[in-house]
């Protein structure tokens, strides 16, 4: 079976090409991406490998990506600009289909415009299965299978600066972590601010310790509440390692430099986000030689509150890993899975929605690089301890 990857030259998506070699259903990959140089220097890491460069923004060669494919893992960011199209294409050409979108927006869009044509179609596609949104979601759908009521979940996700990102990182940062972002609070969606509000203070593990979290607007928020039923409350929460990055952000928010708008410098129009997302690397370089202490990495936690047969209960998984590996990975379980049949739901879901939780999560933690998982029970005492 042929499996492509879009954005597969990217850092997450060299990641899911090298974890899906591995996959014995799996005879034929192909990177499809501009970046002609870098596509042909990892096609050359394995004999199941191709390249060919394809222009996700021109329909004739994104097209001409999808021929012969079984499933489409989409990695090319930022997906609120480059996901429509993409998986628009995967269903008209029956195509299954997995991305990491990390977008709210437009998981929602998603979700709503998509479902009915790939039902139709009898396609499988699931939007966000990365890290965080994906293993995030399962986690927590796993939690909640285990409890007879759902009310809360809280997701937590943090990272250093000092690991390598993607060019889409700094816009989707941008989007995401500041302004108004979606809140789901006593049964229905409400606004909080991103970086500012829901101050939280949270033990992450190690290497990143004690910190405290806020607001952010990852997908989790606005899919979970569709396939748990009874949920009253659920957020995301975040911050960044050193926490200096973070008031930096909100200092750049301030000033009005995540405009898409353009404005003249110097006869030419330049929007101040396209400006603000190149010199993202200078600002990361210069927190990063501050002489603070910056852990590698990123971490995630999934913490759900509820009962089992009426006594309260609090279950929370964390992990650690790399961006690239903690995003990549669940993609190419997710696309793996389709290929063995494992994962049959046509139309367009979120992870929770139709990845067998157990199934899922016992493979991610089998995979090597992943990094390490942690489990914890909370139970009220309803009986003398003896």
């Amino acid at each position: 079976m042929k499996a492509v990857v879009f954005g597969g030259a990217g850092v997450e998506g060299s990641y899911a090409v090298h974890c899906l070699t591995q996959s014995e259903k799996i005879s034929e990959i192909l990177i499809a991406d501009l970046n002609e140089k870098r596509g042909q220097e990892i096609a050359k890491a394995h004999e199941k490998i191709t390249f060919e460069k394809i222009d996700v923004t021109d329909q004739q060669s994104l097209n001409k990506g999808f021929s012969g494919a079984d499933v489409a893992v989409n990695c090319v960011g930022p997906f609120y600009k480059f996901a429509p199209p993409i998986l628009k294409t995967a269903i008209d050409k029956g195509v299954d289909y997995v991305d990491i979108c990390d977008d709210y927006d437009m998981t929602t869009e998603l979700l709503d415009t998509f479902n009915k044509d790939a039902k139709d179609a009898g396609t499988t596609c699931i939007v966000g299965l990365g890290a965080s949104p994906g293993l995030t979601n399962i986690m927590a759908k796993f939690a909640s299978e285990q409890l007879t009521k759902t009310k809360d979940i809280t997701i937590y996700v943090t990272r250093g600066l000092t690991e390598e990102a993607g060019g889409a990182i700094p816009y989707h940062m941008f989007h995401c972590w500041l302004g108004p972002v979606p809140v789901y609070k006593n049964g229905q969606f409400t606004k909080g601010m991103g970086l500012v509000d829901g101050a939280e203070p949270v033990i992450f593990p190690q290497p990143f310790g004690a910190g405290n979290v806020y607001y952010f607007g990852h997908p989790e928020t606005v899919t979970l509440p569709r396939y748990i039923e009874g949920l009253e409350n659920a957020s995301c929460k975040g911050t960044f390692f050193p926490d200096s990055f973070r008031q930096l952000l909100l200092q750049i928010y301030d000033l009005g430099l995540t405009s898409d708008q353009p404005i003249p410098v110097k006869g030419m129009q330049v929007a101040p986000v396209d400006f603000l997302a190149s010199y993202m690397g200078v600002i990361g370089k210069q927190v990063m030689n501050s002489g603070e202490k910056i852990p590698e990495g990123g971490a995630i936690m999934v913490k759900v509150v509820g009962e089992k047969d009426g006594v309260e209960r609090m279950i929370k998984y964390s992990g650690c890993a790399n961006m690239k590996e903690g995003t990549a990975t669940p993609a190419a379980i997710g696309a793996e899975m389709i290929l063995e049949g494992k994962i049959k739901s046509p139309g367009v879901s979120a992870p929770e929605g139709c990845v067998p939780t157990k199934d899922f999560m016992n493979r991610i933690m089998g995979r090597s690089g992943f990094g390490k998982t942690w489990y914890t029970v909370r139970d009220e005492i309803t009986e003398p301890l003896e």
